[in-house]
């Protein structure tokens, strides 16, 4: 979720998606009234005698959970705020489930994320996060385009082990990335390893305003770089794509280095523009329902095609790439990719804040898992090492430009 951490950012099951909001409790509340929630939500209240319904726990672990509440309700020895243990309570579940990409919101965080996911315009510094497990911390899959982050450096593959005092884990993952934001003018300051370096960058927060597209013609190729897939991504990707069309261009390239992912829908959409009809992707929830997105375009491109990717290319760049590489409509050119195909939907509870939850994943329409493993290009090119994670390099270094423009070249 980046500051745009998963935008993952997903409009799956007809749920809305929301960015994310850290919940600072201390673990040790957390910890202490997990019982306390579960008895709450799920055995309360007693009907008339000392037996609890429950479809989700057995009957001793009813009874470990009701002895345990009321040793807190008989014992504890000063007051304390029942829903505030609750929030705790909901959140300790929640992380017991070690998935960087299930998180609870209370109430009050919710509604924000609301109001936030709403405008596109946001206080941070301009950087797509995501988590990286190697690591246990935040990497860095690219930056905005003439942002603070990219003014002070911050590249494509760093990895940011501590945000002002805050170290990074899976369980202060969430909570860090929320951090990275904060008032307007103000500083944050980030402990990033880069190529085994440990570097300390400080950056000045301010309003980010996201255009995702940018276009130009090289050698009679129209070229389209998409840094994100969301802020109206289709309809910049669309008029780009006429731009060039109208310049009679005689192949494309669509880039998605460093590309963080974001929509289905607009991603569907932009394939819309490019794919014969077919299928794209399926998804496939915990007890097997499947969903199959298709595309049913009129007016697929007959120019050569192709896409670059690379170890930072996630989520929606992983559909959009599979998806020209299975139809076989297009080829896909650079490294393997980041390796993101899970939904997440949001759940209400209540009235009382909601649960973001993985609950389905995504498969290639020739059947790979993109969770974990990624999409291997057509042509696997690396470019200079010290070069892999820039967002911007010359066009001479550029190996993987180039192949796609000599690929073009010699299908023209």
């Amino acid at each position: 979720m980046e500051e745009n951490f998963n935008n993952e950012n997903q409009e799956m099951i007809n749920k809305k998606k929301v960015l994310t909001n850290a919940l600072s409790i201390s673990i040790g509340i957390v910890f202490s009234v997990v019982v306390l929630f579960a008895l709450y939500i799920v055995v309360r209240p007693q009907v008339g005698n000392n037996s609890f319904n429950s479809k989700i726990f057995t009957e001793e672990q009813l009874e470990r959970l009701e002895k345990a509440a009321q040793i807190i309700d008989d014992d504890f020895l000063y007051e304390y705020d029942k829903e505030k243990l609750i929030d705790g309570a909901i959140e300790g579940m929640v992380n017991s489930l070690d998935n960087v990409y299930t998180y609870y919101e209370n109430e009050e965080e919710y509604q924000e994320s609301l109001n936030s996911g709403a405008n596109s315009n946001y206080v941070g510094i301009g950087v797509h996060l995501s988590y990286d497990k190697e690591n246990d911390a935040i990497r860095v899959l690219g930056t905005v385009p003439n942002s603070p982050a990219e003014e002070v450096g911050i590249q494509a593959g760093d990895v940011i082990l501590k945000v002002d005092d805050l170290m990074i884990n899976i369980e202060t993952y969430t909570e860090g990335v929320n951090a990275i934001r904060g008032e307007e003018g103000s500083k944050v300051k980030l402990a990033i390893k880069r190529n085994g370096e440990l570097i300390e960058i400080e950056a000045t927060r301010a309003t980010i305003t996201e255009n995702n597209v940018t276009s130009e013609v090289i050698d009679d190729i129209g070229y389209i770089r998409v840094y994100a897939f969301d802020n109206g991504v289709f309809d910049q990707f669309k008029e780009a794509y006429e731009t060039l069309r109208n310049k009679n261009i005689k192949g494309l390239i669509v880039d998605l280095r460093n590309n963080p992912g974001g929509y289905v829908k607009d991603t569907i959409d932009m394939l819309n523009l490019l794919l014969p009809k077919g299928d794209v992707l399926k998804l496939v929830d915990k007890k097997g329902n499947e969903k199959v997105y298709k595309t049913d375009s009129k007016n697929e491109i007959n120019i050569p095609l192709t896409v670059l990717v690379n170890q930072n290319s996630a989520s929606a760049s992983e559909i959009f790439a599979s998806a020209v590489k299975d139809s076989g409509k297009g080829v896909v050119i650079g490294t393997q990719t980041f390796g993101k195909g899970v939904v997440q939907y949001v759940e209400r509870i209540k009235g009382h804040g909601a649960i973001d939850i993985v609950a389905a994943q995504y498969f290639t329409s020739s059947g790979v898992v993109i969770q974990d493993n990624g999409i291997e290009p057509n042509f696997v090119v690396e470019v200079e090492e010290e070069l892999k994670n820039n967002q911007y390099i010359t066009r001479e270094k550029d190996t993987q430009l180039q192949k796609a423009l000599d690929y073009i070249k010699e299908q023209m």
